[in-house]
């Protein structure tokens, strides 16, 4: 989307058009005096701005409503109304009995979720589909087959997964709900299937990579029977945010077998997964050895009833502050590969008789169901990326949205030969908006971009 603003000083206006310096630039915005340059170019891969709003029928069908400024509205509305593009559904195998006699835990099948695909499809949003290949909750604690798969031999599992697979994307494309992203697993990093598509520990062995390569393998040319030309992008996830040395194992041993797949998947919840720095080293590091789109497929940050976690408290003040440190991390990955980022549980409210983890905790929404303001910060990191300037007094004051978090403030003093250094002043970050003043001296002229590191 292009995105031009005029503003100028004694109603002088001027605009001009000119290359881009660097391929991996979305937006140069150069300010001289009083006017104002802008040139815009489209990113090469649009950035996610995620929730995970597996669980909303859930909660809606047992009175939770979601609001605005108490005004009850459709939660999938409310997000995307915030700059949220994307909205991931997981999904089990359990059967209608298994479903009805523990929903939270088995609710996720196909009866359930495919109208909830649709609804998001109907919002404008893009959907992203979690395979768990389990009946419940798949995660790094356990990876169990469906019970109507114990029995089948390896050969068996293999046309099984594919055949699944398949049929899940030929449903929802029937019902105009063709996923655009699609998980083949959720937080595999002990592999899937278990015992035979499972690594690491004692099954840290050839034969066991060889086997889950075969069954990813296999996962992902079912997704590709059904979508044909219309192919989701296939994501890997781990759950290892924070720790690169597991990270490169995995990968590399994935890559060493020739898996197909288009984006890194991670998780990173910060009490769990280490520090934004530790996050910072792992990404930066796998978009240098891998060269893919790495996307934070998990996190949260609670508004109550915890410690600070690194300096930030547990407040909807801190999560708004946590959401604006991770987007410094994700969009400053190397290379333009941060891909984007998808809060976890965002729909989630307390319920009596339910376990929910303490995520209710952790969601985007209040006790009461209004939207809270992390919500409106998660959001804005897709605005359309823009540096405005205006004038007080003698100084210029400019700012620019999360969307260019990453990016550094440069400027130079001649465009006819630029030399582009970073600038100095000191950069305010007020919620989802970042500012700097600068002085004016009238002996001056100077320019000022926004570029990748």
């Amino acid at each position: 989307m292009n995105h031009t603003s005029e503003r100028g000083q004694s109603g002088r206006r001027q605009f001009y058009r000119e290359t881009v310096v660097a391929a991996t630039v979305r937006m140069i915005i150069v300010i001289v005096a009083c006017f104002t340059h802008v040139t815009t170019v489209p990113a090469s891969t649009e950035f996610l701005a995620g929730a995970d709003m597996s669980h909303l029928t859930f909660f809606e069908d047992r009175g939770i409503t979601y609001r605005v400024n108490g005004q009850p509205q459709d939660a999938l509305t409310i997000l995307k109304a915030r700059g949220f593009n994307c909205v991931r559904l997981r999904l089990f195998t359990s059967s209608a009995t298994q479903a009805q006699a523990d929903p939270y835990n088995y609710i996720n099948n196909l009866t359930y979720t495919l109208p909830l695909a649709v609804r998001v499809k109907e919002a404008g949003l893009k959907l992203l589909l979690d395979f768990h290949y389990s009946d419940s909750w798949a995660d790094p604690g356990k990876q169990n087959k469906s019970a109507a798969w114990t029995n089948l031999t390896f050969a068996q599992l293999k046309t099984q997964i594919r055949d699944y697979s398949s049929n899940t994307i030929a449903a929802l494309n029937a019902a105009g709900a063709l996923p655009d992203y699609v998980q083949v697993g959720n937080e595999i990093t002990p592999g899937l299937l278990w015992s035979d598509g499972r690594v690491g520990g004692s099954y840290d062995n050839p034969t066991q990579w060889s086997q889950l390569a075969q069954l990813l393998t296999n996962a992902i040319a079912g997704v590709q029977d059904a979508a044909g030309a219309q192919m989701p992008k296939i994501i890997i996830h781990i759950d290892r945010g924070g720790d690169w040395g597991t990270t490169q194992w995995y990968f590399d041993n994935l890559q060493a077998r020739q898996v197909p797949f288009d984006i890194i998947g991670q998780s990173y919840y910060p009490w769990w997964h280490g520090t934004l720095d530790a996050l910072r080293t792992c990404l930066s590091n796998a978009a240098a050895r891998y060269g893919k789109p790495i996307v934070v497929m998990e996190t949260a940050f609670p508004r109550s009833n915890s410690t600070n976690i690194f300096g930030i408290p547990a407040s909807t003040n801190g999560q708004v502050q946590f959401v604006v440190e991770l987007a410094k991390v994700v969009k400053g990955v190397p290379g333009g590969k941060g891909a984007g980022v998808f809060w976890w549980a965002a729909e989630f409210q307390q319920l009596s008789g339910f376990n929910l983890a303490g995520f209710h905790q952790r969601s985007l929404f209040g006790s009461d169901g209004n939207v809270l303001p992390a919500a409106e910060a998660f959001g804005a990191m897709t605005a359309p990326l823009y540096l405005s300037a205006s004038r007080s007094n003698n100084l210029l004051i400019l700012q620019w949205p999360l969307s260019g978090a990453g990016l550094a403030l440069k400027s130079s003093t001649n465009l006819a030969l630029p030399v582009w250094t970073n600038a100095t002043n000191d950069i305010q970050n007020t919620n989802p908006v970042f500012s700097t003043s600068v002085p004016v001296d009238g002996s001056t002229t100077r320019f000022f971009r926004l570029q990748s590191n």
